[in-house]
């Protein structure tokens, strides 16, 4: 029995591998893309990943210019297989979802649901991924 669960686990892991595999090999910090003429990082997959400067000028105007060189773009949006929400995590990244939708009490990690997702998707499109996590 053990035996088959750790099959199902290692092909689990395998199969969030491949879903992440549009992510960025590093991410950089808004500071470094405000500074780029053509924002972008690299993903695990070879691909270049562009960022719209109207998206990274949108964001610098939330984070005080101290602390730019603080936030790493993109943000990730953790989904999990055991929780219906979508989890945000880090101050800065909490600052820059709640001032978009216009949330209160942004203190900790924050989950958003499907009406908050569409919105924050549509403001942040390329500044903003979805990462799937496996605990």
């Amino acid at each position: 029995m053990t035996n088959h669960s750790n099959q199902a686990d290692r092909l689990l892991k395998k199969q969030i591998l491949s879903l992440n595999r549009h992510l960025p090999r590093q991410r950089k910090n808004l500071k470094e893309l405000l500074e780029e003429n053509k924002p972008h990082v690299m993903g695990v997959d070879g691909t270049r990943h562009r960022f719209k400067t109207s998206e990274i000028k949108k964001i610098a105007e939330i984070i005080p210019t101290e602390e730019q060189h603080l936030l790493k773009l993109p943000i990730y949006l953790e989904i999990e297989s055991q929780t219906s929400g979508t989890r945000i995590s880090g101050k800065l990244e909490l600052k820059v979802v709640c001032h978009i939708l216009d949330l209160k009490d942004c203190r900790s990690e924050k989950y958003i649901y499907r009406p908050e997702m569409k919105i924050l998707r549509k403001e942040l499109p390329t500044t903003t991924q979805y990462i799937f996590l496996v605990r």
